[in-house]
Formats: structure tokens, C-alpha cells, sequence
């Protein structure tokens, strides 16, 4: 998990990129037809409004001259185009949510494959260059971001619509304002227009510079509340640990931190979103003020009718309302805002992957070569030098050394984890498979938890009930197909042996071993290797183990020390 306590990176007008992908992907088409249409049914519903301003003011007009036979022939045709504009309307929010689904899925599986490649995930939390909760970024912010930025996005297009709409109304009907100032006779075309657009573009400005600061605050607010899920999550997966420790308080010590944060950053997000509402709220109120100051030269020429008043007064609101787009919809933009932020973050970190001089060069054949390999700390210190080293086809070594000589991260280096050093590692990674001392258990089945990382129909039941056979785990064959949180109900020990019980079905020809029976007592961990010699015979094998008792299942054994590695024969 990256430290929320960092600086919030600067916002930046490449934060928008990730927007782009999508629309020019073998998808883009489809996107395209659907936010035409979209953009379209928007484009009729403003022109239905401007024939509703046409008839508001045709129909006041005929209602205060009393001619109520006309009146009541007008209201047909009103309710013909109303149902017109709310059919078009739910067209175009069904056409939106179909547009946002495809969007979120096509974003999603695009970053899921960038999370799995290469070892990103790995690295994200492993690495220098972390992301924090990634997990967040690709469940909540990627759905979040289609949805707001379709919705906000269709709403300015149609705010731009509504706007060239309506001040062309705005234009033509307000009229012009002419006047005599210190012997100056000024004419002043389309004033409505302009004194309407110019008072609401100030306090545009004036909000940005009000609310601001909302976007860092908001960024800041997803980190924590990330936080406190990623710590509650820690709590459950780790209930037993807990408890057996009596660890309650520091948990809630832990938890109450974390919403401390939470409440201390939510006190400025309120701050800068009551300046923002402040602002906002007197516009609303005062803006009123604008259109009868405006109306002042029609009522001294004794020009303003009913009707005229009612269609300038919806020609004025809906100008208002389109060049009130920025006010409006200015805290879900600072929302927006902290969320392409935070994707393009997590893009620049997963995309950077960790630069490191040890290469590895995949080969058909059975033995390992290393050559010129030296094992770096992340700081760039030195850990241990291997040199170069040849481990034969079918040969089982054992490795020894003192705790933190690097026996692990030799491992990690081998499986391409680990890159700081130098050197060249190749040998037949197709068919390897490496086994950790703390064994990965999905949830699911069992028998997808046996048959991990292959799908679950890569292999037949009896073939599934022979591997548990072999790993001493019979009495689990009859729960193959049983939904489970397996790495909850299976003891450690049980984990491990499922994890030999993976390789006996896997079968590779190459296996590491890191402390993957450290959890065993010894006749078990004695079966293991005894059933995966006679299961295997042909498989080289490397293991990493404290248990000298191992050593008789191993021809040679290299022992790390800070000189370097000594080899020597067992048998």
C-alpha cells in the first residue's frame, strides 16, 4: 500500500489522456454510433424546447386576448411534442447507460491485462514505485469514470446546444438597447445576450477560485477511505492471527487512525465545498436580478406582453442554465477530476516497470545455466554473488545459508521477481513451476483451488483424486466440486500439501521449492518428497530448506554465505 501521507500529485491536463484509448480501439465504432445518436436525440430535444418558447408565448398571448376555443386547440399539439421529448429523453439515457457499460468492460479488461503482465501486480506492491489500492482504481474509479464523465460530458453538449439555441432567441427578440451617455449615443446589439452571458461567466471565475483547492481534497478522500476498507480487509482475512495474539486494540488503534484521516481530510473537502455552494447558492438567488435589470428598456417602452415576457424568460433561464454548466456540475468535475487523476497515476506506475540487469532467456532444455549472476538489494547495495553455475537435467539441489543471505531472492530472481543485479539465468520456463512457503489458496471449489494457475477442466476428477491421494490429502477427494473459502478451512500444513498435490498434476520439469514444507511435520514432509521423487523422477529440483533432514532427497547442495556460494556433493 503507497503512503497516503505523500503529496497529491499536481493535476495535470495529461490526466485526461486516459479518456482516449477507447475511442480510437476495434470498439470505437460501436462508441461512436452510440454517442452520435446520443449527441443527436440531445441536438432535438433543445430544438423541441425552442418550439415550446414559440408556443408559450403563442399561447399566453391567445389566453389573456380570452380566446379560449383557439387556447384549447393549442394543447393537443403540446402534448403530442411533450411525448416526443420524453420519449427521445428516455432513449437517450437508456442509448448513455449502454455506452458507459461497454466503456467500463472494454477499460477494465485493458487494465486487468496491464495489472497480470509482467508482474505488475507484483511490483505495484513489492516495487519502489507503488500504487495504492489498485484494486480500488480498477473496480471503482474506471466505473466511476465512464459514468461521470458520459454524464457530464453529454451534459455540456448539450449545455453548447442549448446555448447557440437559445441566444440566437436571445439575440433576436431582446432586441437592441440604445442610449445617450455624456453626448455619446451607444448602441448596444443583442444586450440581453451579452449582459446575460458576461454576469454568469464571472462567477464562473469566481467559483473556480472559491473551490479550487477541491480536487486535491478529493483525491485525498478516495486514499483514505481505501485505507480503512484495505486495513478492515487485513482484520478479516487475518481474524484467527488476531485473536490468538489478543490484538484488538491495536487493531482498533490502527482502524481509529485510519479514520482519523478520513474525518481530518473531510473537514477541508467540506470547507472547499462550502465556499463552492456558497458561491453557487447566490448566483442561484441573485441571478433573477440579472433578467429584470435587463427588462428594464422593454417595461419604460411599455413593449413587454405577457407572452413576450415568458418566452424571453425561457430563452434567458435556458442560456442561464447552459453557461451554468461549470457551476452546476463543479464539485462532480473536482470528482472527475481526482479520478482520471488517480488512473493515470496508476497507469504511469503499472506501465513503469522496474529496470534491472538481470536477464532472463527462456530455453527448450532441461538444466539451468547461470552465468555472471549477482543478487542486488533495492537500494543497489550488494546482497550475495552466485557467479555462474550449471545445474544439470534432472539433478536435485538443496539450498543452504544463513538466514537473509539472499536464498529466497535467489528464487525470486530465477522467476523473474527480482531484477536488481546483474547476470543471465536460462533454462526451461514453459514447463517450470515455482512453489512459495506461503501457498496461494483461491476461493472457489476445491477443485479450482487444485487445479490453480490451470482452469479447473484441465484435468479429469481422477486425475484431481490421485494428486490428493499422493499428498496424503485422500479425505478431501470427496469435496472436489464444494464451494469454499479453502484457505480458511485448510490448515497451513494442509495448504502446503495441496500445493505438492498442484505439482504431482502439473507435472513440470523443472520445480523450485521455497520453504514449501516448513509448515509439515517431518514424515509428512518425508512423504512428500519420497512421492514426488517416485511421481517425478526425471524433474530437476531445486529446494530452499532449514531441515537438514531434506538434504537425503538431494545429490548436491550450495550453501549462500556473504563470500558467495560453495557446492558440494550429498550422496
Amino acid at each position: 500500500m503507497a503512503h497516503t501521507e505523500d503529496p497529491t500529485p499536481a493535476h495535470s491536463l495529461s490526466d485526461w489522456k486516459v479518456l482516449l484509448p477507447y475511442w480510437r480501439s476495434e470498439d470505437r465504432w460501436k462508441a461512436l454510433g452510440l454517442l452520435t445518436g446520443i449527441i443527436g436525440l440531445s441536438f432535438l430535444d433543445v430544438q423541441v424546447a425552442v418550439w415550446f418558447g414559440k408556443w408559450d408565448q403563442t399561447f399566453f398571448d391567445t389566453m389573456f386576448a380570452y380566446k379560449v376555443a383557439a387556447c384549447i386547440a393549442l394543447i393537443p399539439i403540446y402534448v403530442v411534442m411533450m411525448g416526443l421529448s420524453a420519449g427521445m429523453r428516455v432513449i437517450q439515457q437508456y442509448m448513455t447507460q449502454v455506452l458507459s457499460m461497454r466503456w467500463r468492460l472494454w477499460n477494465t479488461r485493458v487494465y486487468l491485462r496491464k495489472y497480470l503482465s509482467d508482474n505488475a501486480y507484483y511490483h505495484l506492491e513489492h516495487g519502489e514505485n507503488r500504487a495504492d489500492n489498485p484494486d480500488q482504481r480498477i473496480a471503482d474509479d474506471l466505473a466511476q469514470m465512464s459514468v461521470w464523465t458520459l454524464r457530464l460530458g453529454l451534459n455540456a453538449i448539450q449545455a453548447v446546444t442549448t446555448f447557440l439555441s437559445f441566444a440566437i432567441v436571445l439575440w433576436t427578440i431582446g432586441g437592441t438597447l440604445s442610449f445617450v451617455w455624456q453626448g455619446w449615443h451607444i448602441v448596444i446589439p443583442g444586450y440581453m445576450f451579452f449582459g446575460t452571458t458576461i454576469s454568469i461567466l464571472l462567477i464562473s471565475l469566481v467559483l473556480e477560485k472559491a473551490g479550487g483547492p477541491l480536487v486535491s481534497a478529493n483525491y485525498r478522500q478516495q486514499h483514505y477511505d481505501a485505507d480503512l476498507r484495505a486495513a478492515l480487509l487485513d482484520v478479516r482475512r487475518n481474524s484467527e492471527q488476531i485473536a490468538f495474539y489478543g490484538g484488538e486494540g491495536a487493531e482498533h488503534f490502527r482502524l481509529s487512525e485510519c479514520l482519523h484521516r478520513i474525518a481530518a481530510n473531510w473537514r477541508s473537502v467540506m470547507a472547499y465545498t462550502w465556499r463552492a455552494n456558497t458561491v453557487v447558492e447566490l448566483y442561484t438567488g441573485g441571478i433573477n436580478i440579472v433578467l429584470w435589470a435587463l427588462l428594464i428598456p422593454k417595461l419604460l417602452a411599455h413593449t413587454l406582453t405577457f407572452g413576450f415576457y415568458s418566452r424571453i424568460n425561457s430563452a434567458f433561464m435556458n442560456v442561464r442554465r447552459s453557461l451554468q454548466w461549470f457551476i452546476e456540475n463543479y464539485t462532480d468535475l473536482a470528482t472527475l477530476r481526482s479520478i482520471l487523476q488517480r488512473l493515470s497515476e496508476f497507469e504511469r506506475v503499472v506501465t513503469d516497470c522496474p529496470e534491472g540487469g538481470i536477464v532472463r532467456v527462456p530455453t527448450e532444455q532441461g538444466q539451468i545455466e547461470i552465468r555472471d549472476l549477482v543478487l542486488d538489494r533495492a537500494d543497489g547495495s550488494r546482497l550475495v554473488s552466485i557467479g555462474d553455475l550449471t545445474i544439470p537435467a534432472g539433478s536435485r539441489w538443496i539450498i543452504g545459508g544463513s538466514s537473509g543471505v539472499g536464498k529466497s531472492t535467489l528464487l525470486r530472481a530465477l522467476a523473474g521477481l527480482w531484477t536488481y543485479g546483474t547476470g543471465h539465468v536460462s533454462f526451461n520456463m514453459r514447463d517450470a513451476m515455482f512453489l512459495p512457503q506461503q501457498s496461494y489458496v483461491p476461493t472457489g471449489t476445491l477443485r479450482q483451488a487444485l487445479s490453480y494457475p490451470a482452469t479447473p477442466d484441465r484435468y479429469d476428477r481422477a486425475a484431481c483424486e490421485a494428486a490428493l491421494e499422493a499428498a496424503n490429502l485422500g479425505g478431501l477427494a470427496s469435496k472436489l466440486d464444494q464451494n469454499a473459502v479453502w484457505g480458511d478451512v485448510l490448515s497451513p500444513g494442509e495448504q502446503q500439501r495441496l500445493a505438492f498435490a498442484r505439482v504431482f498434476l502439473a507435472r513440470p520439469t523443472v520445480l523450485f521449492l521455497d520453504e514449501a514444507t516448513s509448515a509439515l511435520d517431518s514424515n509428512n514432509e518425508a512423504l512428500l518428497y519420497t512421492r514426488l521423487l517416485a511421481l517425478l523422477p526425471e524433474v530437476t529440483l531445486i529446494s530452499v530448506a532449514h531441515h537438514s533432514d531434506l538434504k537425503r532427497f538431494h545429490d548436491r547442495e550450495a550453501v549462500l554465505s556473504q563470500q558467495g556460494m560453495t557446492i558440494q556433493l550429498l550422496l
